[in-house]
């Protein structure tokens, strides 16, 4: 009896191949599982293909019969996935299957991301290069490594591997709404200096202060519909706690990937025994008031503040985190600016994405985006200006160049014409609040490339419960197959 839950779901071969790409361990950066996975079926189908070091793959199909002179077309996916899980789940992401559940019209993983960002756009370039009945000019598959990390792959990717001049970027994640622009920025990693101290008081007890059961979401995608974040609200906690008691840092930990809204955040902090009581109601009465602020967007928000056994030979000094609490606390993070011109769009954001002390070092992550190259990069002096006043360095560990909208677009308007006759009614196009690798791409070659980002809908991208709608697959997939036949 086959153990494959998607089997029997039409479109059989798209969804064989996502659910394959489920079983594949693939976080950013250990690739190697799943481009092996590429060569093999690319050989097995008789395609030609090519690898970099960098684990960026392409895959090569020639035209259908009467479709040999149109224009080759190159199609985009990124293999590598967010590997994010609740903190109480058992998952080891490098050798665990993700766990798949059907609910209704929705594939869905409960306690993990699901990887549909970016798995579904390799099975559908996947399932139209194995479909023998698909009609299509050439056919270049673009298949990059490590994207959610920064584009790392499409960086450093030889567009001279390749010919087509009109690409389809897979990796957006609602059916009949076309990108056709997107925002760029640095990630920034920030370093402050911490001194430890081993002196301290006696009689003073360890508290352990924990925010969880947060929204979180895309840094980008997710950055506009209010959702906590929790590394700026423990610092509003923390910052606001000593303005009623003395107490000192042992550890704040928050986040696992700069491009994901934070949902959890913990800090351990030393008080006098005292006071112990007081810190507790203190802290719970934010709870009350964060609650009521965000009851609409955060109805799961936990605050818990008990005792814990922790030592107390690895404290911050006052100095140390001052320094810290006065760069978390007055950090910008969330909505910079909205767009002027296109009405609900945002134009710039910030995400303190991650927060962890080391022994002498304090580690930030923040991710910038914007449209606008001049905003990123006004917001990265922001940054690192702030970092500078409180001691601290920064360094720019990856750099997304924006896409920019063009009005002239020839494939986006037979993107237009092609949905409108297939549905009976027009299709949305927009510019993206997050990366795409479009971006790079176009900045990368001297040949002009006319570009769009199509897929079908997904849904809570970048955090557990990240699920794929089942019948805006197989919309898409009908409509991907017709489209590649107009271009």
């Amino acid at each position: 009896m086959s153990n494959r839950l998607l089997e029997s779901i039409e479109p059989k071969e798209v969804f064989r191949y996502f659910e394959d790409l489920t079983r594949i361990p693939r976080c950013s950066g250990k690739e190697e599982n799943v481009v092996a996975y590429l060569i093999s079926f690319a050989e097995q189908h008789g395609f030609d293909w090519w690898k970099d070091e960098k684990l960026n793959i392409v895959i090569k199909k020639p035209a259908t019969k009467g479709y040999e002179s149109r224009p080759t077309i190159i199609l985009q996916a990124h293999t590598d996935m967010v590997c994010e899980k609740d903190k109480e789940t058992v998952h080891d992401f490098d050798t665990d299957p993700i766990k798949i559940e059907i609910e209704e019209d929705r594939i869905i993983a409960k306690e993990t991301t699901l990887g549909a960002d970016d798995g579904i756009g390799v099975a559908l370039a996947l399932a139209l290069l194995a479909d023998k009945d698909a009609e299509h000019p050439n056919v270049e598959l673009i298949c990059t490594s490590d994207e959610e990390r920064g584009l790392v792959g499409a960086e450093h990717f030889d567009m001279a591997m390749v010919e087509g001049d009109v690409l389809i970027n897979l990796d957006a994640n609602e059916e009949g709404k076309f990108v056709v622009g997107c925002a760029g920025g640095p990630v920034v990693r920030i370093e402050i200096p911490l001194e430890r101290t081993t002196i301290v008081p006696n009689g003073m007890s360890a508290l352990n202060i924990r925010i969880r059961g947060l929204t979180g979401g895309h840094s980008g995608e997710d950055i506009h519909r209010g959702r906590v974040n929790s590394n700026k609200l423990m610092a509003r906690t923390l910052v606001s706690l000593s303005h009623e008691v003395n107490y000192m840092l042992g550890d704040i930990s928050g986040g696992i990937h700069y491009n994901a809204i934070p949902r959890e955040t913990e800090a351990v902090i030393f008080v006098n025994a005292q006071e112990k009581q007081k810190v507790i109601e203190t802290v719970l009465s934010y709870r009350t008031t964060y609650k009521n602020e965000y009851k609409v967007t955060e109805p799961d928000m936990e605050i818990t503040v008990q005792e814990c056994l922790d030592g107390s030979d690895n404290l911050l000094s006052d100095l140390s985190k001052k320094r810290l609490f006065d760069f978390l606390y007055l950090c910008y993070s969330g909505i910079v600016r909205m767009d002027a011109e296109i009405a609900g769009a945002v134009e710039s954001s910030v995400n303190l994405g991650t927060i962890h002390l080391e022994k002498e070092t304090a580690v930030i992550q923040m991710m910038t985006r914007s449209s606008l190259e001049s905003a990123y990069r006004e917001m990265y002096n922001q940054i690192a200006y702030l970092a500078e006043c409180v001691g601290g360095t920064v360094h720019i560990m990856s750099d997304c160049p924006e896409w920019e909208y063009n009005p002239s677009s020839e494939v986006k308007k037979v993107f237009h014409k092609v949905y409108q006759e297939m549905f009976g009614k027009a299709p949305e196009f927009f510019i993206l609040h997050a990366g795409l690798e479009c971006g790079v791409f176009a900045k990368k070659t001297n040949r002009p490339m006319d570009m769009i980002a199509a897929g079908p809908t997904s849904k809570n991208l970048h955090m557990p419960g990240e699920h794929l709608s089942i019948s805006s697959v197989q919309n898409f997939w009908r409509f991907f197959k017709e489209v590649v036949k107009h271009i």
